[in-house]
């Protein structure tokens, strides 16, 4: 984990084991099922850690051949809470540990093509092929919220997040090994260098992409 996450970690664990307030929830939404604690710090002021995670791994076989494809969510989150109104109505901050990725794997089968950077190869010659799309480790987090996982008027309660994470726009690596000949006009150089292209061309068609929604909801436990 970054050291940064683990110094916000550290930084807010303290003050909640202080706190005479504290609460637990599970919440559910566009970056996977998460956990979390909570604290009140007053009235108007609270703190939160996070931890949630989604994974989908799918096969997928289209014109430009067959691949293995792992979309990955993980983020830990460390978020300042403030209530304007001393309610259920919240302002959040924070920064998020993002560990979100997708990866993909080409299986090569016989009879299958690849099409890199517009050129396009028999399967054998493709020995492996594999991808992986990333992003700033560290992002901050903006956003809105309903409900105090803390308050001491209640011990269930639902809560509600609403936000922008800036996570930057993503970083694309992809690597090839060859077959053991390959017939391309170009060889073994010209497919890695098609490969090595079509990463660089993609990370331009997502550079606008550096924001990710977040929308959540869950039900929390105050002890």
């Amino acid at each position: 984990m970054n050291i940064k996450m683990l110094a916000l970690a550290a930084g807010l664990f303290p003050v909640m084991a202080n706190a005479s307030n504290f609460a637990a929830y599970g919440s559910a939404g566009t970056n996977g099922f998460g956990l979390g604690a909570g604290t009140t710090i007053n009235e108007k002021f609270g703190a939160r850690l996070g931890f949630s995670t989604f994974k989908i791994n799918a096969d997928q076989q289209d014109a430009n051949g067959s691949y293995g494809v792992d979309f990955k969510l993980m983020t830990i989150s460390g978020l300042a809470d403030y209530y304007p109104w001393a309610g259920k109505f919240r302002a959040t901050a924070g920064a998020v540990y993002n560990g979100n990725k997708a990866t993909i794997t080409a299986q090569p089968t016989s009879g299958n093509t690849y099409t890199f950077d517009g050129t396009t190869y028999n399967s054998s010659e493709v020995g492996a092929f594999s991808g992986e799309m990333t992003f700033n480790s560290i992002a901050p987090y903006l956003g809105i919220g309903w409900g105090n996982p803390a308050a001491q008027d209640k011990k269930w309660g639902m809560t509600m997040d609403i936000g922008i994470l800036f996570q930057g726009s993503p970083k694309v690596k992809n690597s090839v090994t060859c077959g053991a000949v390959v017939i391309t006009a170009g060889g073994c150089a010209g497919l890695q260098s098609n490969v090595a292209a079509g990463a660089a061309q993609l990370e331009t068609d997502l550079k606008d992409f550096k924001y990710m929604p977040v929308v959540n909801v869950g039900i929390s436990y105050r002890f």
